[in-house]
């Protein structure tokens, strides 16, 4: 097979745990009116609130388990674990006979969540050719847009059945087994493996992704930075250390601005705030559909500039668009007595689906892009388990407290979009003083950046 097509190849099967990503949190969008049917919650938010959040809770954990095992056992096996537990909380959640047992099954795609978030764009890194890296890694992103897409599809196609939800959850159950069985027919990352002194298979997969030559330098880069570094393993220590700060900053700093932006307060609760313009709830949940095709559609965007035009330049763009999007959802609803129901109808869902535009080919795909090239090949699994970490503790709390203000002032006259566009400026001065430009460099010239600044 040609070179590039094994790499896509490879890159597409790890990225289905991307898939399976967006699908389990998107689901529960519209599985939820079904659930409160059959399981009488209609007077239980706090039911309805652990039924949603299980995943979060799960995906809270992930990284913990996947952190340390992901630097000993390799990138390969913990998305193996990761898929069987896939496997395990699809058919759960579908057969579900009780609450409590669909709550088990949500804290279990939540966690195997929570490991291929982190897991999933370090292995795609690092198989990929630094001229490819940053659409390879955005595969990922691809794949969770496509996932909730799907979730949308399947639930507006299912919504009028009591049962749907039974085969919505069904649903996950191939994308799932397609993980597990994909992962055991691609190889393991050549750099975890010359971490481990096992250099003579790391030569045999790098010969089979790169160029003879290329090959031979890109082993004996990565040989020498951890020789450099020394056998020592990556701890806490190393991962608040002053030579790593601005990678520390980068990873909590994107997710923070990613999250809250309030990308998931749209992606959990859009057919609610559809309800607002539109008096049908079928035409609010086709609404949602759009956010999904939006979704995929613009991320397929960022694959095609992030290696062409640069992380900067379009974190920077997206940042502005989400902003002036953000902006004119708020308008919508502060001045919705005097605008009239069409003019409204417009800010809303065009100010929505130009924030998913505009989000889609900055923030969401950097996040994971970014953990995945800034740390230091010693602790970059430990590190990319901690950025996804800071992903699911701030989305936590943005599922959380949208509802919260949504039954508030902020939420009656748009104010709640402000807040979010607050901090997406803030987020153009982490993008001009906190992020540097990746585009083009090797995962090794990045890494002798942070051993330079040691040095001083």
């Amino acid at each position: 097979m040609n070179k590039n097509l094994l790499i896509y190849a490879i890159a597409a099967v790890a990225a289905t745990g991307g898939l399976l990503f967006g699908y389990d949190t998107g689901v529960i969008n519209v599985a939820l009116p079904s659930l409160k049917v059959k399981f009488h919650l209609e007077n239980s938010p706090d039911v309805v609130g652990w039924i949603v959040s299980a995943v979060l809770a799960g995906g809270m954990v992930g990284p913990f388990i996947s952190g340390p095992l992901t630097d000993l056992l390799g990138r390969k096996k913990i998305n193996i674990i990761a898929a069987i537990i896939f496997v395990i909380g699809s058919a759960l959640t579908a057969i579900a006979p009780t609450v409590a047992f669909l709550i088990v099954g949500r804290l279990c795609l939540g966690l195997a969540i929570g490991i291929v978030a982190s897991t999933v764009p370090l292995y795609i890194a690092e198989i990929a050719p630094s001229n490819k890296r940053g659409q390879l890694v955005t595969f990922f992103q691809f794949a969770i847009t496509l996932g909730i897409l799907l979730s949308y599809v399947v639930g507006y196609a299912l919504g009028d059945d009591p049962d749907g939800w039974r085969s919505m959850f069904w649903a996950g159950f191939v994308p799932a087994a397609v993980l597990l069985v994909g992962m055991f027919f691609v190889p393991e990352s050549p750099r975890w493996l010359i971490s481990k002194g096992r250099d003579a298979e790391a030569l045999a997969v790098l010969q089979r992704l790169r160029e003879p030559q290329q090959a031979q330098e890109e082993l004996n880069q990565t040989k020498y930075l951890i020789e450099n570094e020394g056998q020592e393993k990556g701890n806490w220590g190393e991962f608040f250390s002053k030579r790593l700060r601005i990678p520390l900053f980068i990873g909590v700093g994107i997710f923070f601005i990613q999250q809250f932006s309030g990308i998931n307060a749209i992606i959990y609760y859009s057919t609610d705030i559809f309800k607002t313009t539109f008096d049908s709830t079928k035409t609010a949940a086709l609404a949602t559909v759009g956010v999904g095709a939006v979704n995929a559609l613009s991320t397929m965007v960022a694959i095609f500039f992030l290696d062409r035009l640069g992380r900067k330049p379009l974190l920077y763009t997206g940042l502005i668009g989400t902003a002036l999007s953000l902006a004119t959802v708020g308008l919508g609803f502060l001045f919705r007595d005097s605008l009239g129901p069409e003019m409204q109808k417009i800010m809303l869902i065009g100010g929505v689906y130009t924030y998913i535009f505009f989000f889609a080919i900055s923030l969401g795909p950097l996040g994971w892009l970014l953990i995945s090239e800034v740390y230091p090949l010693k602790i970059r699994g430990f590190a990319s388990s901690m950025g996804s970490f800071n992903h699911w503790f701030f989305d936590f709390w943005v599922a959380f407290t949208f509802p919260l203000m949504q039954a508030s002032a902020l939420g009656s006259n748009g104010g709640i979009f402000f807040v979010y566009m607050s901090v997406v400026l803030g987020g153009l001065l982490f993008a001009k003083y906190i992020v540097f430009e990746t585009k083009g460099l090797t995962l090794e010239q990045i890494e002798a950046r942070w051993e330079k600044s040691n040095d001083k």
